[in-house]
């Protein structure tokens, strides 16, 4: 009677210690749950502010890492006003879409690399909705092979290989010297006679300062500089950020 006793202890002992594991651990789950829902609320709050600020023109590129090459900052202007989209330039997307980005781009700039995989896969998410357009910026005072790049950029286009030759020097942007360049254009399949002729062509040359000179005129300072629907907006947009200004142009159409 007393072994059975004694087990029937041992057994209550043990449901309880069972329940008590089960308790911390439902208690533990619970903390973590709260959590992650409190982060996802908090980012999602983040985005919406955000987003608000750049459509305002409030929004301090500086202090959320939206940096630009050059006398770049917080350089917006929401008013629709520039009309910046050309039909020469490099470009992906349909052309009937409802939103045109363009791009004023430095092949040595590093806030450029930082952004351009997120507009490739903007493009791509938005398919026939979104046209990007590639044009150049280059800033010779900081960047010593930007020009010589951008030259290299329209001299592929003249190919149809300007985006693999865009990849490939931003994805080497530590080393574009006339050699390099000329490694890249090879490994793209360029033909190397047409493309070093027209590296040192006037034609290229006009193309490249006709860029810079409309980017002036609209007020470009840095790189990147984006143009979406006409609308300025300098600097490195976080992607939900960009994809957010995407949507809400889309809606309000």
């Amino acid at each position: 009677m007393k072994k059975q006793l004694i087990g029937l202890i041992n057994m209550q002992n043990s449901n309880i210690q069972q329940k008590q594991k089960h308790t911390i651990r439902n208690l533990i789950i619970g903390i973590i749950a709260v959590i992650v829902l409190l982060f996802l609320v908090s980012f999602i709050r983040e985005i919406v502010n955000i987003r608000g600020q750049i459509m305002s023109g409030e929004y301090n590129f500086e202090e959320y890492g939206g940096l630009t090459s050059g006398q770049g900052g917080a350089n917006v202007d929401t008013q629709g006003a520039y009309n910046v989209s050309t039909t020469d330039d490099p470009s992906i997307g349909s052309v009937n879409a409802k939103v045109t980005i363009v791009g004023f781009g430095d092949f040595e700039c590093p806030f450029c690399r930082q952004s351009f995989l997120v507009i490739r896969s903007l493009v791509s998410e938005f398919d026939s909705v979104v046209q990007y357009i590639y044009r150049d910026f280059p800033l010779e005072s900081i960047h010593a092979n930007a020009r010589n790049a951008a030259y290299a950029g329209y001299c592929a286009e003249q190919q149809d290989k300007f985006w693999p030759m865009h990849d490939k020097m931003f994805q080497n942007q530590e080393n574009l010297s006339n050699s390099d360049i000329l490694g890249y254009a090879n490994q793209v399949g360029l033909n190397i006679g047409e493309f070093t002729t027209c590296l040192s062509s006037q034609a290229a040359q006009n193309e490249v300062d006709q860029d810079i000179a409309d980017g002036v005129q609209a007020g470009v300072l840095g790189t990147p500089t984006w143009f979406i629907n006409g609308n300025r907006f300098a600097g490195v947009i976080p992607e939900q950020v960009f994809r957010e200004i995407i949507t809400d142009i889309i809606n309000s159409q």
